[in-house]
Formats: structure tokens, sequence, C-alpha cells
């Protein structure tokens, strides 16, 4: 009878906590269900892990790189203003060009900036200087040179100032011509850049080649000066061996050196 009471007791027991977890979970549940902060909070840590699984288990497209555009080949001579038109970055090559100051720059490597689709893609095949002077992407649509002779000093020290930039990144091209300038014939620039070019590959002699040859010369030049050295002392003794071999004209006995008294 006892033990009979026990093992209901203990079920009464067993049976209470598990009733108590269930309310617990309950509690919580509508906790979240009917407060909308909660509910918030709950979608975004829902969304996170979400994102983590995601990145974890797929390769994001963006990860996929694109295959490198072909280096185009170095581009040297000036442009009119309607030539460099057709360098805005939709043609084959998709080379784009842009004048600052007067000088043509070839800003291809920065065809994000300047190409089709780019912030700056209005900079494109067009003299950019009165742009950049007055921090305008409107499109500069002239068919003639812009001499920039209405800008003030501020805006000119500010297209030096682009201009200094566009030297250092991108390379140089040529010259925007003015109406009726011809252009320059950079053939003779490139020969000239070879002849220099060829003239600094040439190989000195090894300085110890010419450390031997100098030291040849030099033992050369002593050996030559003991040589007459040595031929004018043997003249000096030959010449004093004949003074004395020869026989004195003065009188007195012969076979007798002459008298210190005469």
């Amino acid at each position: 009878m006892d033990s009979t009471q026990n093992l209901g007791a203990t079920g009464n027991i067993v049976s209470h906590e598990a009733l108590d977890e269930t309310s617990f979970v309950g509690n919580i549940i509508r906790e979240i269900l009917y407060s909308p902060m909660n509910l918030a909070l709950l979608a975004v840590i829902v969304f996170l892990v979400y994102k983590i699984v995601r990145d974890r288990t797929e390769v994001p497209s963006s990860s996929v790189q694109k295959p490198a555009e072909p280096e185009l080949p170095k581009m040297r001579r000036d442009f009119t203003v309607k030539e460099l038109r057709q360098y805005d970055g939709n043609q084959l090559d998709g080379r784009v060009l842009v004048a600052v100051n007067g000088n043509v720059y070839d800003v291809s490597k920065g065809k994000r900036f300047y190409g089709p689709g780019g912030p700056y893609s209005t900079f494109a095949g067009r003299d950019a200087s009165r742009n950049l002077a007055t921090f305008s992407v409107v499109s500069n649509d002239k068919d003639e040179f812009d001499d920039l002779s209405d800008l003030s000093a501020v805006e000119m020290d500010s297209v030096r100032e682009w201009e200094m930039q566009f030297k250092e990144k991108y390379e140089l091209v040529g010259k925007l011509l003015r109406t009726g300038e011809e252009p320059a014939n950079y053939d003779d620039d490139d020969d000239d850049e070879n002849t220099v070019n060829s003239e600094e590959n040439v190989v000195a002699p090894p300085a110890n080649v010419l450390s031997e040859q100098s030291d040849g010369l030099v033992k050369r030049k002593t050996d030559n000066v003991s040589s007459e050295t040595e031929k004018d002392v043997k003249k000096n003794i030959a010449d004093s061996n004949i003074l004395l071999a020869k026989p004195s004209t003065e009188s007195g006995p012969k076979g007798e050196l002459p008298s210190k008294d005469c």
C-alpha cells in the first residue's frame, strides 16, 4: 500500500514538472507572438542565420573573376576635337581618351570611371578641362578647340592640379590640336629614343682591364726612361775613358804628368 502511494506521488511530481516545462515554453512563445518587438528581433535573427548558412554553402557570383582585358598597344599621336570624339570606349578596342589642358591621356585602365556607364563617362573622348574647372559632369559637345580663356585664375589652378593627377596616373598620348594646327610626327622621337637606349646599352670595359692597360702603359714608360738613363750613363763613362786615354799635348818629360807649377 505504501509503495503504491509512493509511486503515485512520484508520478504526480513528474507530471507537474512536465506541465511546468510546457507552460514555460508556452509562455516564451506567447511573449514572442504577442510582442511586435520580439517578432522583429526573431525575424532579424532568422535572416542573419540564413545569410551565414548561405554564404558558407554557396559560392558568391561576385567572386568569379572576369577575364583580364588584353592590353592595348601604346598610342602616340595628336588629335583634333572631332578625332578625339571617336575614343569614348564604345568602339571595338574600348580605348578611352580624355583631354586635359591641351594634352590627351589614355585613361583606359580607369574605364570603370570614364568608360561607358561610369560616373565620368561624359569626359570620354572629349576635352574635360572646363568640366574639371567648374565641377560639372555635363558633356562638352563643342566641335571647336576650347582655349579656356574665360576661366578665372582659381579655375585654371584647378585644371592644372587635375592635369598633374592625370600625368601621374595615365599615359600621355599627344596634344589636342587647335584649329589649323598641324599634328606632330612622333616617329622621329621614337627613333631618337631608340638611339639613346642603344647608347645606354653599350657595355663598358671592365675596370680590371682598364687598370691592367694603365699599369702596362706606366711600366712601358718606366722601362723607356730607365733604358734612356742607362744609355746616357754608359755614354758618359765612355767619354771619360776617352779623355783619360788621350795623350797630353803639353811639354814635359814623356810619360809624366804635367807639373803643377807649369
